[in-house]
């Protein structure tokens, strides 16, 4: 005989909870996140509607105060009713526990609708089994998130926030988290920051591999990073770390001869480097949205999680969307929305069109891969242009190892052009020291190629 169950709830601790803000006045300011949702008595509800009301407000929130309030509103309450709340529990002190239980009560309803619309997908016809599995995944993996729940602000707040802030900037308490390459953090106002998207872009060949994996290893010193490979995988990364934590030559460590002494004391100084880093990889190939997001709580939970590195756009699943730019369009403006609901920051790699051969100079923001929809929802667009790396290059040695990487768009700072160096048996990438090389202008640089 099947089991009768009950819908998830509980009764005493939402009236403990309501005892609980009756009795103290300052209390509803210990559960900021509570709403009135959160409970299964719609009676509950109301109560808890009225004491929000008031403290919004400034007015008390005592059982005279809360009657009178839902007696204006309309909402049918006996005052003993209201005076048994009150007496439920001796003091406010328990509110967190009896929130705490109100919450996840609350929760596990949610769950329970969301098994119902996973039902209601499965159930629906024309559509294929993938696409439907990948809405249900969504649906548990924003339930998945908790996050604060924020009313707005007024604000005399938001000046108190802000100018805290600033406290916090000049003692040192920058919020940015700094790249590692100098150029890149002055333009950047100190750094990537969470809930922005970085989006860099550049053409095969030209770094933008070893840039984002050099910014990654510096930023796992001090913080939490998953890098998400699609091209590479993961023994490869680690090439590419060795070598440039050595630094040593990437060809010898691939040659990896037993009697290369030197080329084994490296990797062992590298492994121990490394070994110290906060940095995860994952080399699963066409993720989709949902899988990043997978992914990232999952590692959000086990380790905390500062920075999400996505290598690259284009080799991302779609969602079942006849029209790959409109697919594009979803995972992007998703990837901007799960930054700032998770609370990370954000870089994310692009492709460039082959168009950005066809002439010898920086690419613009119209080369990068759908454009638009980058453009769109990302907070910082760079485009990576290495000299040699270019079909058209002259290879004049003062341009060997020089690459530029131009912010071309910054939704809260200046644009610019930062000088690199890219050595590529190391597969590093760090700030150009010594003076920047010109080049002559030309006619066959006609347009955007007169910026050099």
């Amino acid at each position: 005989m099947r089991e009768i169950r009950t819908i998830p709830a509980s009764l005493e601790s939402e009236a403990g909870l309501l005892g609980a803000l009756l009795l103290d006045g300052e209390a509803i300011n210990r559960v900021p996140d509570l709403t009135a949702e959160a409970f299964h008595s719609e009676h509950h509800a109301d109560v808890f509607r009225a004491i929000q009301s008031l403290a919004q407000q400034g007015h008390p929130t005592d059982v005279v105060s809360v009657f009178t309030e839902m007696q204006a509103k309309g909402r049918a309450i006996e005052l003993h009713e209201l005076h048994e709340l009150a007496s439920y529990v001796p003091s406010s002190a328990s509110i967190r526990r009896y929130a705490s239980l109100v919450m996840d009560t609350y929760r596990l309803r949610q769950l329970m609708n969301a098994g119902t619309d996973i039902a209601d997908l499965a159930m629906t016809p024309g559509h294929h089994a993938a696409e439907q599995i990948d809405k249900a995944q969504m649906l548990l993996a924003k339930l998945a998130t908790v996050k604060a729940k924020r009313d707005p602000q007024h604000i005399n707040q938001s000046l108190a926030d802000y100018l805290q802030l600033l406290q916090d900037m000049s003692e040192g308490k920058n919020p940015a988290i700094s790249t590692g390459i100098g150029g890149l953090d002055r333009i950047l106002n100190g750094g990537l920051r969470k809930g922005e998207v970085f989006v860099l872009g550049a053409r095969p060949k030209h770094g933008k591999t070893a840039l984002s994996l050099t910014m990654a290893r510096s930023i796992a010193r001090t913080h939490s990073v998953l890098f998400l490979s699609q091209e590479m995988p993961i023994s490869q990364l680690m090439h590419r770390h060795t070598a440039a934590s050595g630094p040593f030559d990437l060809a010898r460590i691939l040659a990896a001869k037993a009697e290369d002494c030197d080329m084994w004391e490296a990797v062992t100084a590298a492994a121990h480097k490394l070994g110290e880093l906060h940095l995860i990889h994952d080399d699963q190939c066409a993720l989709s949205l949902m899988d990043i997001r997978r992914k990232t709580l999952q590692v959000r939970r086990a380790h905390g999680l500062d920075v999400l590195f996505i290598d690259f756009l284009q080799l991302m699943a779609g969602a079942g969307e006849e029209n790959r730019n409109r697919e594009l369009d979803i995972i992007v403006n998703g990837i901007k929305a799960m930054a700032m609901d998770l609370g990370i920051a954000v870089v994310l790699l692009s492709q460039m069109s082959r168009k950005a051969d066809e002439h010898y100079a920086r690419p613009t923001m119209t080369h990068l891969r759908d454009s638009g929809a980058i453009e769109a929802a990302a907070d910082q667009i760079a485009v990576l242009f290495t000299d040699w790396a270019h079909p058209l290059s002259k290879r004049l040695p003062e341009f060997q190892g020089y690459s530029e990487l131009e912010i071309v768009a910054h939704r809260n700072g200046p644009q610019g052009v930062i000088p690199l160096e890219f050595v590529g048996k190391y597969q590093q990438m760090g700030d150009w020291i010594g003076d920047v090389p010109t080049r002559q202008k030309t006619t066959a640089s006609a347009g955007r190629g007169a910026d050099f």
